[in-house]
């Protein structure tokens, strides 16, 4: 994280007032890699909702700046990249501005429900019910398999839990959530 300095609310406001939706997508989890869907998944689902008014707020932490490329490039629709670039204090701001988080199982999935920001949150290895947000305002996408929830950090067989997950059923539940 990085010092504060930047005021969150009036980048993510610009968008608003442009027209644009902002959804936070949160493609890392510290915990490790059985919590993290694909990340061609995560952009299969901003190629299908690029017919929507989207400006994607990408956030995370610096270790995980990586993932942003695969997001990022080519892509044709709006995009702020945040990973590994705000201080504890933005990212407060910024989830707090959002529409809609779309995320893996991660502290900032616990940070939008905290302000009541609507989550599509993406469980594998994890259990949603000890650790999943709570309320009618959040989609908990999972699937489950003989194997989940094991809570390892990275999966020695075949990543069923999160690749049964599909960009369709993300798409879905995030139009569900967006359209009035």
């Amino acid at each position: 994280m990085k010092p504060a300095g930047r005021n969150m609310k009036s980048t993510i406001d610009q968008y608003k007032i442009s027209g644009l939706i902002p959804i936070g997508l949160c493609p890392g989890a510290e915990y490790g890699p059985a919590k993290r869907w694909p990340l061609d998944r995560f952009r299969k689902v901003m190629d299908l909702l690029l017919p929507f008014p989207i400006v994607w707020v990408l956030l995370g932490t610096a270790q995980e700046k990586t993932l942003a490329s695969p997001l990022v490039e080519g892509f044709p629709g709006t995009v702020e990249n945040l990973i590994g670039q705000t201080s504890l204090e933005e990212l407060l701001q910024t989830i707090q501005q959002l529409t809609l988080l779309l995320t893996n199982d991660t502290g900032s999935m616990h940070l939008a429900a905290l302000f009541n920001i609507p989550t599509v949150a993406l469980f594998g290895s994890t259990d949603p019910s000890l650790t999943g947000p709570q309320g009618t305002i959040h989609r908990v996408l999972r699937h489950p398999v003989e194997c989940s929830p094991c809570f390892l950090r990275t999966c020695p067989i075949d990543f069923r839990c999160m690749t049964r997950i599909t960009p369709e059923e993300v798409v879905q539940a995030i139009t569900e959530t967006i359209s009035p």
